[in-house]
C-alpha cells in the first residue's frame, strides 16, 4: 500500500488524479485539521503525527509526502523504520527556511509575511500561497488546486497557523542520514516554493537517494500526471 500525504492549505483530494494515473493500491490522508481530519493543538508535530501515522498504519508500507507532507514522510522514515519500506518525496525539504548553512530556502521574512497574512485572512493567503504553488501563468494547475481546497473543505484556522509555524521552524536535516530506506524525489526545476537545490541537497543526505526532475511548478504531479506516475510506479517495483 502507498500512503500519500498532503501539503499545508489543501487536503487529500489533491492526489486524486496521481491515484488513478499509478493504478497501484494507494490512499491519501488528510492531515490533521485538513480536509475532514479533526485537529487538536499539536497535532501537525512531524515527530508526534509521524508516531501517529506509524501506531495507524502497522506493517511496512511505501509513503509519499508532498511538501508539508514531506516533513511528516521523513520523520516517520527516520523515527518509525519498520514502518517506511520505500520514501517518495515531491517537493519536499527538510526545511524551508534558509540558513547561513542552508541556502536552499524560503527567506524568514517571506514565511514570516505569509504567517502575518494568515493572522488577517486566512482564506485569502491560502489562495495567495496555492498561486504562487502553480507557478506563473499555470492558471489550469491554481484552479485545480482551489478547487480540490473546495472540495475538501478549508482547513481549520489554527490548523493553518500551526502548520505555518511547522514550516518556518522546522529542521529535519539531521534525520536524513538515518533514513535507511530507498528514497525517490521527484522535484521540478521551476519549482518557486522549494527550489530544485534543496532536493539536490537533501538527496546526497539519504543513504539510497535518488533524485528525478519532473513536470514543474511546486505540484509537479498536476501538470506531469503520467510521467510522474510512472516515476513513482518504477521507483516501488525496482
Amino acid at each position: 500500500m502507498l500512503f500519500l500525504l498532503h501539503g499545508w492549505g489543501l487536503n487529500r483530494r489533491v492526489f486524486a488524479g496521481l491515484e488513478n494515473a499509478l493504478g497501484i493500491p494507494a490512499r491519501s490522508l488528510d492531515l490533521p485539521g485538513h480536509g475532514e481530519a479533526p485537529y487538536e493543538p499539536g497535532a501537525l508535530d512531524p515527530e508526534r503525527l509521524a508516531a501517529r501515522l506509524a501506531a495507524a498504519h502497522p506493517g511496512a508500507h511505501a509513503w509519499l509526502g508532498w511538501s508539508l507532507g514531506g516533513l511528516v514522510a521523513l520523520t516517520l522514515a527516520a523515527r518509525h523504520p519498520q514502518s517506511v519500506s520505500r520514501l517518495v518525496l515531491v517537493g519536499a525539504t527538510p526545511r524551508f527556511g534558509c540558513a547561513p548553512d542552508w541556502p536552499h530556502g524560503t527567506e524568514p521574512r517571506v514565511l514570516q509575511a505569509f504567517a502575518d497574512q494568515l493572522a488577517i485572512d486566512p482564506a485569502a493567503t491560502v489562495r495567495r500561497f496555492l498561486t504562487l504553488q502553480a507557478g506563473a501563468g499555470a492558471r489550469a494547475e491554481a484552479r485545480a488546486l482551489m478547487a480540490d481546497l473546495q472540495a475538501g473543505g478549508m482547513p481549520q484556522p489554527a490548523a493553518l497557523a500551526e502548520g505555518l509555524a511547522v514550516l518556518q521552524g522546522s529542521d529535519r536535516r539531521a534525520l536524513l542520514p538515518s533514513i535507511g530506506a530507498p528514497v525517490l524525489f521527484v522535484h521540478a526545476a521551476s519549482d518557486t516554493i522549494v527550489p530544485i537545490e534543496a532536493a539536490r541537497a537533501a538527496s546526497r543526505l539519504v543513504p539510497h537517494g535518488r533524485l528525478h526532475e519532473a513536470g514543474r511548478g511546486h505540484a509537479p504531479f498536476l501538470n506531469a500526471e503520467t510521467s510522474v506516475a510512472t516515476l513513482i510506479r518504477d521507483f516501488l517495483r525496482d
